[in-house]
């Protein structure tokens, strides 16, 4: 008889080990997937406010902006042939996700005499949507 409560046991255990395993797979997939919009709406939302004068793609030509590949970790205005402004060259930024959120909030506040004549992504949730493409866009 106790053999066979071990067993009930051991078909409980295995149901909850899968159970638990399937949540854990629904969560990562449900994280992946808003990861995936989070992304698509930055593309949107550089494609609408940015690509006027940016480029992302690694070799890209600059436009009125710098391109932006290999963005995160460089320091601003650095980007060799870009004639970028004495203000951005002496900020010293060095491009992570706080510093690029805090600049394409508002670039005036950030760098007063840069040249950068775009007024900032004033939401939260557009901020961090481009910062997501831009990870994802410029390596």
């Amino acid at each position: 008889m106790e053999r066979c409560g071990r067993a009930k046991e051991s078909v409980m255990q295995r149901r909850m080990t899968a159970a638990v395993l399937m949540m854990a797979m629904v969560t990562i997939s449900d994280a992946a997937l808003a990861q995936v919009d989070n992304v698509a709406r930055g593309e949107r939302t550089f494609n609408q406010q940015c690509k006027t004068c940016h480029t992302v793609e690694k070799g890209g030509a600059d436009g009125t902006g710098p391109n932006l590949a290999g963005l995160f970790g460089r320091k601003a205005g650095t980007i060799a042939g870009f004639a970028a402004s004495d203000a951005m060259k002496a900020s010293g930024i060095v491009w992570d996700d706080k510093n690029l959120a805090e600049y394409l909030k508002d670039p005036k506040a950030r760098v007063p005499d840069g040249t950068m004549v775009f007024n900032g992504l004033k939401r939260q949730d557009q901020l961090d949507d481009v910062i997501a493409y831009l990870h994802r866009a410029t390596q």
